[in-house]
């Protein structure tokens, strides 16, 4: 019992159950291994941890034909491994124990040399399914590598971290002279356990060696045995030993300069020369990817293998693909949320599992059962990584929650009433927020996260506080925007709003909720023209929907203007949304009574427009010129300059194009002194829209790119599709074929992804024409058909109206041209029908347009006359012909060349002196 002994005692101890294996060996290899069993049960109860011995006690057993209770051996070192160390047995014990199993020995199961055991290179556990993606990642770990001997995978839980690290090793096993050794830790709970853990996976001996100084080795000190070795060890699921891991990793660097180490950890351990390397979540596709598209990503690509796993012949297809990217996205790409996912179609479809994620929680809660514990569960995932925090970290995690959108420092702070920035940083550091953005960092928690964090947010009765503070600072945020938007702070603005959107909706849908009309009728008001800028308009209209079901007959006080733009978003998105199409009386109607709520002290630039907007909506173009006209001489000059942009429209619609050009060019004037980029584009398209009305194809190229520019830079994004095909139109215009081509191709494409279905069809049309000015006949009718397949199911909408004349009337001249007159009447005529109803529409160089297809079949009728008044009343409609229009090539070439030009010149002045009405009444 005297201290001095200890060493000794421990030195000879080892050394006699090193020679008791060696002399077992040799016993077993004689034949004598049953009478081995006593003396090996009693060592093996005494040092329970001696794979050897245990192997050589399965043996004997066997050998005195107890195969069961060799396998009782076997199983009571595999889980008192796991429960000790956390690891498996070793290869060789799992080699006699599949040998006992399979019965394939004769008289006693294989032995090892006795003069030592084979050496292994690996532990890396074998995988039971695929390696999905990561490919970049790999290669990034591989480089940190080449000039760091410590790389740590930071991350959320079930964001891969684990898999990567075991792939990244396997594949550099081959410039692993002595190997690459995987040590889980997830399973050790002390400190003191963490440097046994890497030497039972390494398979360091486990005999005590004695130092110089006559002390017991402990087992951080025998790590020095790896001096002289080059290897990779891989330790795992550190997060929870993090001191222990970092002065181990230290300590190994220190010693051995052949180790290269890689952790995994939801936090960095924070020592010298490391490099971190975070494990982004799986790369996500868009909402609206297609089944091809969607393949391409990893998130998806995992969703699938996994679902084909546990649902045989499941397939990514059209029907499939929309909730299965909605499932993709909703986990943020997270693989073991995903694989969590792809389980459940066990039982449910993708819909249905799509649909169930508000509750995933709930839902997901079912994983393998070999899995960790904290891995088994959506829920365990995240309940690991709450329980290591301390209070104040759960304080700032579960308030952050009430951020849909993810949070800057400034908006934090100020919602949650304290400094948070140290508290975040922690938070950041152990992977449950994540920092992104390089001139201002947002602080953003992954959706499950977040969800998680908002049940811990009404589990301490902090919800109701603290959305309400959410809301309040994003209604200041809000209306401190919402005028800048209409001068040189646009674009900053806009940015900004775009990156608070989610909030923005969050905390609107919060006032809502609790019917708080005063903020939901300010929210309205502060974000419409940001969403319209942004073409937004749909959500605009459903959000002004829901509040106007909320309000009173009269505004909140405070929001009188935002309740007069609250009431007229929704009355025109509730009238335009109508089946069969809006009326437009009763939308006048509607729109009046909003309009009459405006108060003498309403100064908002926006409302001073609403009285012309309704006039061109329900048809009465000479009032909406009235009261552009009183706008001329408003007093803010944005209102003025979008005055200015209604009168172009309306003028050069109505084929007044000098009148379209003066407002044209007074808005740009106006909007580039303002440094309004919206209300650039607007004007120079009306620029292009009058170039191209005079036949100035270079000077509308011009105009078009410049506007193309602000789109593609921000404002209003989906416009370039239009803008796109008004520069395909120019180009043709120029003789540019080519680049028309690629222009209106992008352009249509584009607009059909994002339902635009008018815009889409006007470039499918066009493409129609091109084919049709080569004489390819064929493809001008798959293009135009196309535009019909398009345009035929919203005739009735008024907004779709003009576009459906437009496509009809052309399909009747390719008829036409292709000889069959009778298809070609019966087209035009339903070109006529559709612009009837639209009749009270702006619409005159659309009729003239019209009128020009039929003096183009009056021709080819033989009815030359009658071609040559036709084309006199176009001219008329028009203000100046279309310059590029094959109608009027054709139909003047003809009735030229039969009545010649003093009879042609007569039949067109008649013509020119045509009526709007008996223009409608052709057929």
């Amino acid at each position: 019992g005297a201290a001095f002994a200890a060493a000794p005692i421990a030195r000879l101890e080892a050394l006699r159950v090193e020679a008791a294996e060696e002399r077992f060996e040799a016993e077993i290899a004689l034949g004598h291994a049953a009478r081995l069993i006593p003396e090996l049960e009693e060592l093996t109860t005494l040092h329970p941890l001696r794979e050897r011995l245990r192997g050589q006690l399965m043996r004997a057993l066997y050998a005195a034909g107890r195969q069961a209770d060799a396998l009782i051996v076997y199983e009571d070192a595999r889980r008192t491994l796991a429960e000790g160390l956390g690891v498996d047995p070793s290869p060789e014990l799992a080699a006699v124990h599949l040998s006992i199993l399979r019965a394939a020995l004769a008289e006693r199961p294989p032995a090892p040399s006795p003069s030592r055991e084979p050496e292994r290179r690996s532990n890396l556990p074998a995988q039971l399914t695929s390696f999905v993606g990561r490919t970049e990642e790999i290669e990034r770990v591989r480089a940190l590598l080449a000039t760091h001997r410590l790389v740590t995978l930071t991350g959320p839980g079930g964001s891969g971290k684990t898999r990567l690290a075991g792939e990244t090793a396997s594949r550099m096993a081959a410039t692993s002279p002595d190997g690459v050794w995987f040590v889980p830790l997830a399973p050790v709970r002390g400190a003191l356990d963490v440097p046994q853990a890497v030497l039972v996976a390494i398979g360091i001996p486990e005999t005590i060696r004695l130092l110089e100084t006559r002390e017991i080795a402990r087992p951080l000190d025998r790590l020095v045995e790896l001096a002289t070795k080059r290897l990779i060890l891989v330790l795992d699921n550190c997060e929870h030993l993090l001191d222990a891991a970092a002065t181990l990793a230290d300590r190994v660097l220190s010693a051995a300069p052949g180790v290269q180490i890689i952790v995994t950890s939801r936090e960095p351990l924070g020592i010298t020369g490391e490099a971190l390397c975070p494990v982004p979540s799986l790369a996500l596709p868009p909402e609206d990817a297609d089944p091809d598209d969607a393949r391409e990503y990893d998130a998806v690509r995992l969703f699938t293998d996994r679902a084909a796993a546990v649902r045989p012949g499941f397939a990514l297809d059209a029907t499939t693909v929309e909730p299965v990217v909605r499932i993709c996205r909703a986990l943020d790409g997270a693989p073991l949320a995903i694989e969590l996912a792809a389980a459940r179609l066990r039982a449910l479809t993708p819909a249905q599992v799509a649909d169930r994620l508000d509750d995933r929680f709930r839902l997901l809660n079912v994983g393998s059962r070999t899995a960790l514990p904290r891995h088994q569960t959506l829920r365990a995932v995240v309940d690991w990584s709450w329980d290591l925090l301390d209070d104040a970290e759960r304080r700032v995690l579960r308030r952050l929650s009430v951020f849909n959108g993810g949070a800057t420092l400034a908006s934090a702070e100020e919602v949650l009433g304290e400094d948070v920035i140290d508290l975040i940083a922690s938070l950041v550091d152990k992977s449950l927020v994540m920092a992104t953005g390089e001139a201002e960092v947002r602080y953003r928690l992954l959706e499950t996260v977040r969800a998680y964090a908002a049940e811990r947010l009404t589990e301490a009765g902090e919800d109701e506080r603290f959305r309400d503070a959410h809301a309040a600072y994003f209604l200041r945020l809000a209306e401190r925007a919402e005028p800048e938007l209409r001068g040189h702070g646009q674009m900053y603005w806009l940015e900004r709003l775009n990156a608070e959107r989610d909030n923005c909706n969050n905390a609107l849908r919060h006032a809502i909720d609790t019917r708080d009309v005063g903020t939901a009728v300010r929210l309205i008001g502060a974000l419409a023209w940001f969403w319209i800028l942004c073409d937004y308009e749909a959500e605009a209209g459903q959000w002004a929907v829901e509040v106007w079901e909320l309000v009173d007959d009269r505004p909140p006080p405070g929001a009188e203007d935002a309740y007069v733009i609250c009431g007229f978003t929704a009355s025109l998105v509730q009238e335009m949304s109508r089946e069969g199409g809006p009326d437009p009386e009763r939308l006048r109607e509607q729109i009046e009574k909003v309009i009459a709520l405006r108060t003498d002290a309403s100064t908002h630039p926006v409302l001073a427009l609403c009285r012309p907007l309704v006039a061109i909506l329900s048809g009465d173009v000479d009032l909406a010129l009235r009261e552009l006209d009183l706008i001329g001489d408003h007093q803010d000059p944005w209102t003025r300059a979008a005055g200015h942009i209604f009168v172009a429209f309306l003028a050069g619609n109505g084929g007044d194009i000098d009148r379209s050009a003066r407002a044209a060019a007074e808005a740009h004037a106006g909007f580039q002194e303002l440094g309004d980029r919206w209300g650039l584009v607007s004007a120079l398209a009306g620029i292009a829209e009058v170039h191209l009305a005079r036949g100035r194809a270079e000077e509308a190229i011009r105009a078009t790119e410049e506007a193309y520019g602000y789109t593609v830079s921000g404002i209003s994004p989906d416009q370039a599709a239009s803008l796109g095909i008004l520069l395909g139109r120019a180009r043709a215009m120029a003789g540019d074929f080519a680049g028309a081509r690629a222009d209106l191709e992008r352009g249509a494409r584009n607009a059909e992804r994002i339902a635009e279905h008018a815009d889409a069809a006007r470039g499918w049309l066009l493409l129609g024409e091109l084919a049709r000015w080569e004489n390819d006949l064929e493809q001008a009718r798959e293009l135009i058909d196309h535009a019909i397949a398009l345009i035929e199911p919203k005739t009735a909408r008024l907004d779709f109206g003009t576009t459906a004349a437009m496509v009809f009337s052309k399909r009747g001249s390719l008829a036409e041209q292709e000889g069959d007159l009778a298809a070609a009447a019966r087209w035009h005529d339903r070109a006529m029908r559709a612009i009837a109803e639209i009749v009270q529409m702006p619409i005159d160089r659309l009729i003239g347009t019209l009128v020009q297809g039929l003096a183009a079949l009056a021709a080819s009728r033989g009815e030359h006359v009658r071609a040559a008044e036709l084309l006199g009343g176009a001219h008329t409609l028009q203000g100046e012909p279309d310059p590029w229009n094959l109608e009027i090539e054709r139909a003047t070439t003809a009735a030229l060349a039969a009545l010649g030009r003093e009879a042609f010149d007569e039949a067109y002045a008649r013509g020119r002196r045509i009526t709007r009405d008996q223009a409608l009444a052709l057929r």
